[in-house]
């Protein structure tokens, strides 16, 4: 396949899917940091882990599909999602904790 004709490839729905679980982390990532001042230390902690691991498996999942030369721009909503989330969990466990 020529560049021109990877250019004009449209995205499969494995491709869509990916895009929208990546808007449901972000969604998720509001709706934790929405909450931060009515959860306690529990709640708080199971929250913070079942979001890293989804973060992980989502990571994980973009470095598997971004192997195209074209797919680059996943990436960055996944780190900058990531960067967002460590902030948050900072923030639980040392200023709201």
């Amino acid at each position: 396949m020529t560049y021109s004709e990877l250019k004009q490839r449209k995205a499969d729905n494995l491709q869509k899917t990916f895009l929208w679980l990546i808007i449901i982390d972000y969604l998720l990532l509001s709706f934790f940091l929405f909450q931060l001042s009515s959860l306690d230390l529990k709640t708080g902690t199971m929250i913070s882990l079942l979001l890293v691991l989804y973060n992980g498996l989502l990571a994980i999942f973009c470095f598997h599909r971004a192997n195209r030369t074209d797919d680059g721009y996943i990436i960055y909503p996944i780190i900058s999602a990531i960067l967002l989330a460590f902030i948050c969990f900072l923030y639980f466990f040392f200023l709201v904790a």
